[in-house]
């Protein structure tokens, strides 16, 4: 059985920038081995829709093409993570009303309720984070979730050597 991927919005933007050619050859190389199903990969429809946003057309086709060649199942954002992407928000951020901060909690919450352990992400700030991640799965926790998260860069779950 193969191990459940959710790939944050960061993962899908490294792959365009240039600002860090670490993390640019990363993710390609992480991309590589999603497309060699190594993984089964997951995103959602908060990641469409912060890619949506992206105010460069040529930039935007560029991603959403990135995910169409990967194509990972995309998953819903319902009631259910909702409520706890609002109890995220409140005990990791103290309730602050950030959509960036929000749309962070989202990604672990669609995660959460989806089975899904593995989250991958660029984003020290806010998700990969010892702290935060130890916050987020203590609420999982006091919400009866069966499910540890795990929060990482993609460096873990390369599989192809790089060349």
């Amino acid at each position: 059985m193969k191990k459940k991927l959710y790939i944050e919005t960061s993962v899908w933007n490294q792959l365009e920038h240039n600002d860090r050619p670490d993390w640019n050859k990363t993710a390609h190389h992480f991309i590589t081995t999603l497309k060699e199903g190594y993984y089964e990969p997951y995103i959602s429809f908060i990641v469409l829709d912060e890619i949506g946003k992206t105010p460069d057309e040529a930039l935007r086709r560029r991603l959403i093409d990135h995910i169409d060649n990967v194509q990972p199942t995309v998953l819903d954002f319902d009631d259910e993570a909702m409520a706890l992407t609002e109890q995220f928000v409140e005990s990791a951020f103290k309730g602050s009303a950030s959509l960036r901060i929000y749309n962070d909690c989202s990604h672990v919450a669609i995660a959460t309720i989806n089975q899904i352990k593995h989250i991958i992400s660029f984003n020290c700030d806010h998700l990969v984070n010892d702290r935060r991640i130890d916050g987020f799965n203590a609420i999982i926790v006091q919400n009866g979730y069966d499910l540890f998260i795990d929060i990482s860069t993609p460096e873990k779950f390369n599989m192809i050597p790089l060349e």
